[in-house]
């Protein structure tokens, strides 16, 4: 059987780890990868003939890069009379990991990128960099792709993780109410036991999980709000709504159940 060539560009910890997950199977995968911060002598040109792409940057990044592909594209195009079928990355299926969709979906598809399908491995750490990857980063977790493909859900499923179709206008919808909000939330809540001093001798493992989000990738987080703004702010809207029912019904009627049940307790 020929070995899947497998391009990765960006080692940090999503690529990272698919890296070492893949390299325990040499007889299966052939993997070429680029980045500056692992000294890897591969350049992003170099992978124009991979089975798979994966972009692993940071999304405004991995804009650029899509840029730079198309750009590779058309160049292998204008040497002489190639048929499309044979030029830079013709049989290649690029996909990206960023948490957000819809703006990589459609700059993809007004660059003409008609083998991109986006992608999102529901897997991470509060930690960042290649250091921080591992093998198992993947294992039993969601990997979101917009649209079926057999190649690269197996490399999924190799991977430790299960492929689950969603497109990107829904996808960025359902993170920012499981991911992007609870980011907000995380920043939030530490910034305002911070700014009350005497919380922060109450601090139990409760703010300590509520907050661990606030201790991760401060760039990684900052790209996420910006690029998913509007859908982190109606789901905002929602969840304000879903605190206020819930202070309301666990308010004087509550109260008063306690008081019941602590007379029945004393029968």
């Amino acid at each position: 059987m020929n070995k899947l060539k497998i391009g990765i560009v960006g080692l940090g910890l999503i690529g990272g780890s698919i890296e070492k997950r893949l390299a325990t199977k040499p007889d299966s995968y052939e993997l070429l990868c680029v980045s500056k911060s692992q000294n890897k002598e591969f350049e992003l040109k170099d992978l124009a003939n991979v089975d798979i792409l994966f972009l692993c940057a940071e999304q405004t990044t991995i804009l650029k890069q899509l840029e730079q592909i198309a750009q590779i594209i058309s160049a292998s195009g204008q040497e002489g009379q190639v048929a499309p079928e044979a030029r830079a990355f013709a049989n290649t299926i690029i996909t990206d990991c960023a948490s957000t969709k819809s703006k990589i979906a459609i700059k993809s598809a007004e660059l003409g990128l008609k083998n991109f399908i986006a992608g999102h491995p529901m897997a991470g750490t509060e930690k960042q960099g290649y250091e921080a990857s591992f093998p198992e980063l993947f294992e039993n977790a969601t990997w979101i792709i917009e649209k079926p493909n057999s190649i690269l859900e197996q490399v999924i499923a190799e991977l430790g993780a299960k492929p689950v179709l969603l497109d990107p206008e829904t996808h960025d919808r359902a993170v920012a109410i499981s991911s992007h909000l609870p980011l907000v939330l995380s920043l939030g809540l530490a910034n305002l036991s911070d700014s009350f001093a005497p919380s922060k001798t109450t601090r139990g493992p409760g703010f300590a999980s509520m907050t661990r989000l606030a201790t991760g990738n401060a760039k990684l987080g900052r790209e996420m709000i910006s690029l998913n703004r509007s859908n982190i702010r109606a789901s905002w809207e929602i969840y304000k709504q879903e605190v206020d029912l819930l202070l309301n019904i666990y308010g004087d009627e509550l109260e008063n159940e306690i008081n019941d049940i602590a007379q029945e307790l004393k029968c």
